[in-house]
């Protein structure tokens, strides 16, 4: 089984956990409150940015059948900002209105870090991990929410035919990287898939409550 599908089965309890999200589930009906989505919109606001110089960081490790790839992604990135800019000045929505919360700040820690110190292929089923959650999440809201939502332009983003494209060749040569890699990098990169998956069920429970930073708020 090649490694992407072999990791996706192997956790597939917390898989599905992040996919029943209430986040996810009340975007879908549009029973998600204003306030909640913006907590999303400017946490995630931040997390993008912090994934620029992470892809960028990653450039001088990839092999070069890569680099364009990865130029693309960036590009993509700055697209994506601009996508939470006109949402927000459509909706009244401050991005700029709060520090990175407790889990956020630790998920773009743990992008840094393994930008800085993992091997390419692990850095790389990071970002595959991360782009199949959104991918596989906004898929669920897509499944039910209003073409008329007012949060409708993240699910065509991110639940749209091209962002599948783009992960199904991550998918590929995630695939690809995991052949060429050792037992003991193939271990590691499956310890970064399944931390990566936790951190995004993280990321929506801190959407959903409005997490700040434990014991200081």
């Amino acid at each position: 089984m090649p490694f992407a599908q072999e990791q996706l089965a192997r956790i597939k309890p917390l898989w599905d956990r992040m996919l029943a999200h209430r986040f996810l589930r009340e975007t879908r009906d549009g029973t998600i409150s204003d306030e909640r989505f913006a907590v999303w919109m400017r946490q995630d606001y931040l997390f993008v940015e912090a994934a620029i110089p992470f892809i960028a960081a990653l450039i001088p490790k990839a092999p070069r059948r890569h680099w364009e790839a990865l130029s693309g992604v960036i590009s993509a990135l700055f697209d994506e900002l601009k996508l939470f800019e006109e949402r927000a000045r459509a909706v009244g929505v401050d991005l700029r209105g709060a520090p990175p919360a407790f889990t956020n700040h630790a998920y773009i820690q743990f992008l840094m870090a393994t930008a800085a110190h993992a091997s390419y292929a692990e850095a790389y089923t990071v970002l595959y991990t991360a782009e199949k959650a959104y991918l596989d999440s906004w898929s669920v809201v897509k499944a039910g929410i209003s073409p008329q939502s007012k949060w409708y332009p993240f699910v065509e983003n991110w639940a749209g035919e091209r962002f599948a494209q783009y992960v199904k060749y991550l998918e590929d040569e995630l695939n690809r990287l995991a052949e060429e890699a050792g037992p003991a990098e193939r271990e590691r990169m499956a310890h970064y898939f399944e931390l990566t998956a936790k951190y995004e069920i993280a990321f929506w429970e801190m959407a959903a409550t409005g997490e700040g930073w434990p014991g200081a708020d």
